[in-house]
């Protein structure tokens, strides 16, 4: 029940106080893509003006949509049931067919039963399950406000039947195209997960919905932050301590002071990663905060001595260049947590922001009382920072956080963070899995027990059951729960998003990373998972505009320069991009380890084996991305094998094979290990021995249990059949997998180069050239 003043082009909601839920789901997914919705969480205020307002409202609103339900049928009276008549009032003075009226029934309530009024019943109805929106019917909205002249003299059709629950894409409106539901596949090499940030997760509102894709792959527009009064950024704080090396200390605080003021419902706080790249800048205030969209910023900066620590800040009115108030906090390290809660009221209360009991005990408690436990905290907060998600910076990640829980057993965020850290070594399956599950699990529980109420906890509970057992339902309950509590933070956004698609709701997984990405633009990390997302779907327009971005926010890094030019390539085929990304480079990058990887990855690309051959002897490994050895000399020997040296094939896997049968006797449950075990059986001749262990990975993650990678294993499956001459298998399999999207693609302008069996089947070759296996999904 919406408060603010009128403005033409905008929902109405309209909705009894029990459904507020749904309604705001509706509003997040509409407001995500630039609708004006009138809609308060709160329950009537009452008054005349209150009254006046609402009147004012309905009067000027573009569309009116009132949410039906089990609980408004319940209600014989009710405040919506006055909006609803004033709705139909206005009707009256309208011109037949103006599209006005739009009933959401959110159960499963039936129109010929429902206690509304006649007007509804006059035009159709649209059915979200839950008040979870689908893109179509976003995409309607949208249509209606932005031509709200093209309406017919014909009541508003706006009926749209929901998707069924767990369907990978949303039901298709008749007159899509059928290009659209073509669905890309995968490649050879399992693909490893997206970074979840398992760390101090921000949430979000509940997920919206991306609008149906048309002919044209068109991204929504990303607007700049609208600036709220209640808006600031905290620039990174300057180290002022003799010894530089407690710039860690600096940041650690700097973070922490950011997650207390996400806490704070009315506030719109700028994300860490958006503010890092103004670290010693001399910009302007003003233009900082035009560029961020805020009206207010904090500078800060942090002395630490000993066991003392002063922090000083002061809050700058951006606009006016108003020094609201400045501040100097001297205090015991043991008391740093004490300076956090106190700085961070104080900024609330000077954004008039009102702090609610529950945030004010959030702000105020203390992770621990060991200050030499919260040190080792953030010095493995700033590992995983600095350094990404490495096999070797994990390692001394949790080496650190174990140091930590050691000194303050009852460090309950230590704790949580230990149990996400094991439990993502365990998913990546690096080595001693089994034995990184168990630390998981007894962390988690440990976690759990010192602090059930933690929205810190929430975020490490949700990590655990995503990476230790692929429960995408339980981990999405625990980032929704903190979802309520920090509805306007990106990183919720961003784990629902890698949640949906793991469970194959890929068009509300692309709305919630396209959120992530907008609230917190300078994350490459959201972006990376948006732009896999939308290679999933094959959206190529969308996915070369993401991948332009990283690369302005990355300008000297040649392998996101790369990427970009790959992007070319699998969008359309053509080779002019990737040409010229190397003809611009000097012979000193050329010839660099890193040049010489992805020379190799283009030839292979190209299909042009013996240049990759020729590559490998100069370089056989490549190890600054971290790919174990095993993966490298597999995919290096394949390159002999395309070219029919088996010899040579087989020299290159060495004693690969050997080694990881011996792993998978300590570890059977392994998919990774089985589907390269599978390829190099395959190289070796094994026929019979490399489809079982592909067929093994395929039942050890099917595609139920995991639409992202299940489907990346059941390609592997199809190569494995088409290597091994089970072209009938492989030919069924690659026309089914050209119709499931995975963040890995089975491209077809790639496998028109790649070595195949199936080469000069015309029924292979229709695939490729089929123009829907390169089309759009969602």
């Amino acid at each position: 029940m919406p408060v603010q003043a009128p403005t033409p082009g905008a929902v109405f909601l309209s909705y009894a106080r029990e459904d507020t839920d749904a309604a705001r789901r509706i509003a997040d997914a509409l407001r995500a893509f630039g609708v004006e919705v009138w809609f308060d969480q709160n329950e009537l205020r009452g008054g005349d003006s209150w009254d006046a307002k609402i009147r004012t409202q309905i009067r000027t609103c573009t569309l009116f949509v009132p949410i039906i339900s089990a609980q408004t049928q319940s209600r014989g009276e009710g405040y919506f049931r006055r909006e609803w008549k004033l709705a139909v009032e206005r009707t009256h003075d309208m011109a037949a067919g103006v599209p006005f009226l739009l009933p959401v029934v959110t159960d499963a309530t039936k129109e010929s039963e429902a206690l509304v009024p006649d007007e509804f019943m006059r035009v159709q109805w649209t059915r979200l399950e839950h008040g979870v929106p689908t893109p179509q019917f976003v995409g309607q909205v949208k249509k209606l406000l932005e031509e709200p002249k093209a309406a017919t003299a014909k009541p508003f059709a706006g009926h749209v039947e929901a998707s069924k629950p767990g369907s990978a894409t949303p039901a298709a409106k008749k007159s899509m195209p059928a290009w659209i539901w073509g669905v890309g596949a995968v490649a050879i090499v399992a693909v490893v997960a997206g970074v979840f940030l398992w760390r101090k997760s921000e949430p979000a509102a509940a997920p919206p919905v991306v609008p149906p894709a048309e002919n044209k792959i068109a991204p929504p527009a990303l607007t700049a932050a609208r600036v709220s009064d209640k808006s600031i950024a905290v620039l990174p704080f300057t180290n002022m301590s003799d010894d530089k090396d407690s710039a860690f200390f600096t940041d650690g605080m700097h973070e922490d002071i950011l997650t207390n003021l996400a806490l704070v419902r009315e506030l719109r706080v700028v994300s860490r990663t958006s503010v890092m790249s103004y670290r010693s800048t001399t910009k302007p205030m003003k233009q900082i905060a035009q560029e961020l969209g805020v009206t207010y910023i904090l500078e800060g900066s942090v002395r630490r001595s000993g066991n003392k620590v002063r922090v000083t800040g002061q809050l700058i009115h951006a606009g006016t260049d108003e020094h609201v108030w400045a501040k100097s906090y001297d205090r015991d390290l043991t008391d740093i947590f004490g300076i956090q809660a106190e700085l961070s009221q104080q900024i609330a209360g000077a954004l008039q922001a009102a702090l609610s009991p529950e945030e004010k005990l959030l702000i105020a408690r203390k992770p621990t009382e060991n200050p030499a436990a919260y040190d080792l905290f953030l010095r493995a907060r700033d590992i995983i920072n600095r350094e990404g998600n490495t096999p070797a910076a994990r390692s001394r990640h949790i080496a650190l956080l174990q140091g930590a829980v050691d000194l303050d057993p009852n460090f309950a965020q230590a704790w949580g963070d230990l149990a996400a850290s094991c439990a993502y070594w365990y998913f990546l399956t690096y080595d001693d899995m089994d034995a990184y599950m168990a630390r998981a699990k007894a962390a988690i529980e440990r976690a759990v027990q010192l602090a059930p109420d933690d929205p810190e906890v929430f975020s490490s509970l949700g990590t655990y059951y995503y990476y230790g057992f692929r429960d995408y339902d339980r981990a999405a309950e625990q980032f929704e729960r903190r979802a309520r509590m920090q509805p306007n933070s990106p990183t919720v956004f961003n784990s629902l998003a890698l949640i949906q698609r793991r469970q194959g709701r890929w068009a509300q997984s692309l709305v919630n990373a396209r959120r992530a990405t907008e609230l917190d633009p300078a994350n490459l990390a959201y972006q990376r998972n948006l732009l896999a997302t939308l290679r999933s779907g094959r959206r190529w327009d969308e996915a070369l505009t993401t991948k332009r971005r990283m690369v302005t926010l990355l300008p000297d890094d040649l392998k996101e320069a790369f990427e970009l030019a790959y992007g070319y390539f699998m969008a359309t085929g053509s080779t002019r991009e990737g040409d010229a990304f190397f003809a611009r480079l000097s012979p000193e990058q050329l010839d660099s380890p890193l040049g010489i990887s992805l020379r190799q990855n283009w030839a292979v690309t190209l299909g042009n084996y013996a240049e990759a051959v020729r590559l490998d002897r100069l370089q056989p490994y490549y190890d600054e991305d971290g790919v174990p050895h095993y993966e490298q000399a597999y995919a290096a020997a394949f390159n002999y094998y395309a070219l029919g040296d088996l010899e040579n094939a087989r020299k290159r896997l060495g004693d690969f094979p050997a080694e990881l049968r011996a792993k998978l006797e300590r570890e059977p449950n392994s998919v990774r290990l089985f589907s390269f075990l599978a390829g190099m059986e395959v190289i070796l001749g094994h026929k019979e021995e490399a489809l079982r262990c592909v067929e093994r990975s395929v039942a050890l993650l099917p595609e139920s249990r995991d639409a992202l990678d299940g489907v990346t294993y059941a390609a592997f499956r199809a190569f494995t059949y088409d290597w091994v001459g089970e072209k009938e298998k492989a030919l069924v399999e690659y026309a089914r997998l050209l119709r499931a999207p995975s963040t890995v693609l089975l491209n077809v302008h790639e496998m028109k180069r790649s070595y195949s069996t199936l080469h000069g089947d015309p029924r292979f070759q229709a695939l490729l050239d089929d123009p829907r296996n390169n089309a759009p999904l969602f």
